[in-house]
């Protein structure tokens, strides 16, 4: 899969179906932004909708490193987003829930969010994006009994829901525990990120697609376009 960077993360995307839920393993060393960027692109250049869930002001960070690298933010503040915790509005907010919030009510006003986004796009299947998912994910590694009602409550139905496939970002040094494994087990595939020599690479180390085990999309240096007049 070492090919021009646009044209793999491209047709990768399109190889993943609606109801799938697509885990992003990354550490704070690597420049993960950028494949959240070439999401983006992906989707505006195909005219397929997306919805992006801000946990704990993770948006923020994201959209500051787009802007840091030259890349263009209308991606993100274009997009309608749900948060989840966290002060700062980044995008289109339509709700905003208390991360401490009962999760019987977060996961009513979650999918009156998710209601919300499929009445806009007509019935379309749309990207989910989940973004500072690690946060969260600390605070519920303490409290079994809630991790577990939060998993079975929020995560797992949306699993196999043909209005939406699912993107979701975790820091894997940052959270190494049960809740990190729980979030693979249920993932339909799962990509881990590194740098090597210079470069971005994503391995696919799960997928339904068992000849994708152990492919890879390397983020070459340069490939990446930027810049306010790159359209996405």
């Amino acid at each position: 899969m070492r090919k021009n960077l646009e044209k793999t993360v491209f047709e990768y995307a399109e190889t993943v179906r609606p109801g799938e839920l697509v885990l992003v393993e990354y550490t704070s060393e690597e420049p993960v932004y950028l494949l959240l960027y070439e999401v983006l692109k992906y989707a505006r250049h195909n005219g397929i909708p997306y919805a992006i869930v801000d946990v704990l002001d993770g948006l923020h960070v994201m959209k500051a490193q787009f802007r840091f690298a030259g890349l263009d933010t209308s991606p993100i503040d274009d997009a309608p987003v749900i948060k989840i915790g966290g002060r700062l509005d980044t995008g289109s907010v339509l709700a905003t829930i208390d991360e401490r919030t009962e999760l019987p009510i977060l996961k009513r006003r979650f999918m009156e969010f998710l209601e919300r986004v499929e009445e806009t796009v007509g019935g379309e299947s749309f990207i989910r994006i989940v973004v500072g998912a690690t946060e969260l994910l600390q605070q519920l590694e303490n409290d079994p009994m809630k991790r577990e009602e939060f998993f079975a409550s929020i995560i797992r139905p949306m699993i196999g829901n043909p209005e939406s496939r699912g993107l979701v970002f975790i820091n894997r040094k940052r959270v190494n525990g049960s809740g990190l494994r729980e979030a693979e087990e249920m993932s339909t595939r799962v990509l881990r990120t590194r740098i090597e020599n210079g470069r971005l690479v994503i391995t696919v180390v799960k997928s339904i697609y068992f000849d994708e085990y152990r492919s890879e999309v390397v983020f070459e240096s340069g490939a990446i376009g930027g810049g306010k007049n790159d359209e996405a």
